[in-house]
């Protein structure tokens, strides 16, 4: 007969402000790339950025 032997880890504790926090930063930056895909030329233009670089960069999922 076989035993199942289950071990233990331990898992990092971590506050609840330092989970908001991410949380918060996370939020703003898929924001700000929901916004950014949303500019048209000419305010692209008035940050520096075309069109190529925007899209790439509005595609990005909102961890990276």
């Amino acid at each position: 007969m076989q035993t199942l032997v289950l071990k233990t880890f331990a898992l990092p504790v971590i506050s609840l402000a330092v989970v908001a926090s991410m949380i918060t930063f996370y939020v703003n930056r898929a924001s700000s790339r929901a916004a950014l895909a949303r500019l048209g030329h000419a305010h692209l233009a008035d940050i520096g950025m075309d069109y190529k670089q925007a899209n790439k960069e509005s595609r990005k999922p909102f961890w990276m």
